[in-house]
């Protein structure tokens, strides 16, 4: 299945960065596991210099949080009606 994941950081300097991932898993929690991967090879610094694996990216103190998931790839929609970096 398809989600489409809407994410931001943590970090208040970072809220421009606001992201949707596309991903695909048997469910939610392991779609969200491959949105992590993704992430991280779109922002790699975010590795680099805090350390984020994609087990610890969903929380801690240098990472992210979901705003919102939706079933499907709504990645098009969410660039065009709202400013966010598409990850696919």
């Amino acid at each position: 299945m398809k989600f489409t994941i809407i994410g931001d950081w943590y970090e208040l300097w970072d809220l421009a960065s606001t992201f949707v991932v596309v991903a695909e898993g048997e469910d939610f929690e392991n779609a969200k596991a491959n949105a992590a991967v993704a992430v991280l090879e779109a922002f790699p610094w975010r590795a680099e210099e805090y350390g984020e694996t994609p087990e610890t990216l969903w929380g801690g103190d240098h990472g992210a949080y979901v705003v919102a998931a939706f079933l499907g790839d709504l990645g098009a929609q969410a660039v065009d009606a709202v400013e966010f970096e598409l990850i696919a």
